[in-house]
């Protein structure tokens, strides 16, 4: 995984969280194996678990082709409008690295759908 894809993350959220789903509002963003094409979802509150979350998005993107995606979500926060100010954060540091970015509506992913 490439460093500016993860310490992003970290910067932004507490990833040392409990594993579990919780109240609360999250985002998850993902990079093809190759690092330039990003994709980031909306906030959504989640409903199980953050690496359950993230398999659901990896399984999501390869369904659509994306060869090995790596996928984070980071841990769920009470404050809604901190989780939306720490996805635009990641949306303008990937467009800033040139980076191509692709928004994707976190239900899609949802596999009860």
């Amino acid at each position: 995984m490439r460093g500016k894809f993860a310490g992003i993350l970290v910067g932004l959220c507490a990833l040392g969280a409990p594993a579990v789903a919780r109240a609360g509002w999250t985002f998850c963003v993902a990079e093809s194996s190759g690092g330039k094409d990003i994709w980031i979802t909306s906030v959504f509150a989640p409903t199980r678990e953050r690496e359950r979350l993230e398999g659901d998005f990896r399984a999501y993107l390869r369904s659509r082709g994306v060869a090995q995606p790596i996928a984070q979500c980071p841990a769920a926060k009470d404050d809604k409008t901190d989780m939306v100010n720490a996805q635009i954060t990641a949306a303008e540091f990937h467009r800033k690295l040139g980076d191509a970015l692709h928004e994707v509506s976190a239900p899609e992913f949802d596999p009860r759908r």
